[in-house]
């Protein structure tokens, strides 16, 4: 469905009908931005830091499977 056939569709409904249509479509922008920003600050969290540049510790091996079966 493109722009031209929504629009038509639109113009064709109650003029009551139009307000709930565009309403709705203002809950739904509003919606996306809340979501937006949700995710803005979940990318800021310390879990995604740590995610996105784990911790080092020098002079670390991790064992091999022999290795830690055998203790």
């Amino acid at each position: 469905m493109g722009y031209s056939e929504l629009i038509e569709k639109l113009q064709n409904l109650p003029t009551d009908k139009q307000f709930e249509v565009f309403d709705f479509v203002e809950f739904l922008a509003s919606r996306a931005t809340q979501n937006a920003l949700i995710q803005s600050e979940k990318s800021k969290s310390a879990l995604t830091q740590l995610r996105k540049q784990p911790l080092t510790v020098s002079n670390f091996s991790p064992m091999r499977r022999d290795e830690a079966n055998a203790r």
